[in-house]
């Protein structure tokens, strides 16, 4: 049985508002609010906050269906915890709904009015009274003969906005359309890579496992390890002395693809968070130099912080606009890392908001034409900072095919000296496309980030 303190639904309210009202990434915003709880609730806590955030579709329907003040017209600070307490009373387990109710009139009569309070009491109690009414009314749209209560359906089911649903429909088929928005909406597991420059990976995992941790080598990615039963990551000791980091597996294959020969020369070009450029320092054991690059400036400052963590002597940090030609840099570089800005569709999991902040191109398509071209532009500027014969890893966290293949494909025919190079050893041949020079990773088929990475070698002209 799960009674939430007052406290919790506080941090849980103040959490939702900023990811609401400041259009803050839900990770970074929980990341920081957990701090402020006792660790018994950290997991409800995370739970309960992504999930107002991944269900926000569904939760504002059934708000609309019974409120005769409608969501759009709401004040936030009656909306948000309204909100909270709806995804509590269909989405959480062991909960009572007449403590969640209690909770959240007293709430708002502290915070608000009582005039409030007695608004919100009667729409809740309303709410539960049509609990199982409301979700046959949803689950009937699925079985109508019109297209329109169909994409209704899966659109309130599963909190996604009904371009995007068509989007997938036309890239994954009718059949596949409730696995993938189902999939997406699923925890993301949480992996970290092993700091190989000063622990094994068995050691770590033995370390870890002492603490009542559970550990998982993952699938594909080498230096990957799955956790689970861990709060407060960041307080562990292994973490503080640099023994490992977090990244997703997906985000890890970019190294183990990239496979640098010690003493490289390395430029990771949109570097932030630092991932990517903390894997492949560690891979050159020491030797070799990676440079890495970010327009933002507080960004370089947590890629310092991290590079001072791990330990790592051969990283230099630098304020860079991927997007503008470096004339110094040209034909500089053994290996270049080329992780460019995307529409964010594969981390749906690990940031639920993508779904709602994504907006439908308008009809001639400018909005992703811009992004097309921007990422043309940095994968230009970086293959010509390469050696002959040197390698570049570009890749995406999104599952969209204009930003991956298609602008790959266009790339290599517009410049015929460039080629893809078979990748499928690094990935265990895990993948059909990996002889051709590229892979798609899809959360729905592969359980990982959707991630799309596609190595390059400059030849002669």
């Amino acid at each position: 049985m799960i009674f939430l303190t007052d406290n919790f639904r506080i941090i849980s309210i103040e959490s939702l508002k900023k990811i609401h009202q400041n259009d803050s990434y839900s990770n970074i915003v929980i990341n920081n609010d957990i701090k402020k709880l006792d660790e018994k609730f950290d997991n409800i806590y995370r739970k309960t906050v992504l999930g107002v955030v991944e269900n926000i579709y569904f939760v504002d329907y059934v708000i609309n269906k019974f409120s005769s003040t409608k969501t759009k017209k709401l004040q936030t600070e009656v909306l948000i915890p309204l909100r909270l307490a709806v995804y509590q009373i269909f989405f959480l387990e062991n909960s009572k709904e007449f403590v969640v109710v209690n909770e959240t009139v007293e709430y708002i009569k502290k915070k608000i009015s009582v005039s409030a309070s007695k608004f919100v009491n009667a729409v809740l109690r309303n709410i539960l009274r049509n609990k199982e009414q409301t979700l046959i009314d949803i689950d009937s749209l699925k079985s109508s003969s019109k297209e329109s209560d169909k994409l209704e359906y899966l659109s309130v089911k599963y909190s996604y906005p009904i371009w995007l649903i068509k989007k997938f429909i036309s890239q994954f088929g009718n059949d596949k359309i409730e696995e993938v928005l189902q999939k997406n909406n699923e925890e993301a597991k949480l992996n970290i890579r092993v700091n190989s420059n000063k622990i094994s990976k068995d050691e770590l995992k033995k370390r870890l496992e002492q603490k009542n941790i559970v550990c998982t080598d993952c699938k594909i990615a080498q230096k990957g390890i799955i956790l689970e039963n861990v709060s407060n990551l960041e307080n562990l000791e292994e973490y503080r002395k640099g023994l490992f980091s977090v990244q997703s597996e997906s985000s890890m294959l970019v190294g183990q693809i990239l496979n640098p020969k010690e003493n490289s020369l390395i430029l990771d070009i949109c570097a932030a968070p630092g991932g990517k450029t903390m894997d492949t320092a560690e891979r050159l054991n020491n030797t070799g130099a990676v440079i890495s690059r970010d327009l933002y400036e507080h960004k370089i400052n947590l890629i310092k912080n991290d590079i001072k963590r791990l330990g790592l002597k051969n990283i230099k940090t630098e304020l860079a606009d991927a997007s503008i030609f470096d004339d110094k840099l040209e034909n500089k570089f053994d290996y270049c890392i080329v992780d460019v800005p995307c529409s964010g569709l594969g981390i749906i999991r690990r940031k639920p908001e993508i779904k709602y902040k994504k907006k439908e191109d308008d009809k001639d398509g400018a909005s992703q034409d811009k992004l097309f071209d921007l990422q043309y532009k940095i994968l230009e500027n970086a293959s010509r900072y390469l050696k002959i014969d040197g390698e570049l890893i570009y890749s995406t966290c999104t599952t969209d095919k204009k930003e991956n293949i298609e602008l790959i494909k266009y790339f290599t025919q517009k410049n015929p000296n460039y080629e893809m190079i078979d990748i499928s050893i690094e990935t265990k041949n895990i993948f059909e496309t990996s002889k051709k020079g590229y892979i798609e990773i899809y959360p729905h088929i592969h359980d990982m980030d959707g991630f799309f990475i596609a190595k390059i070698r400059k030849n002669m002209i």
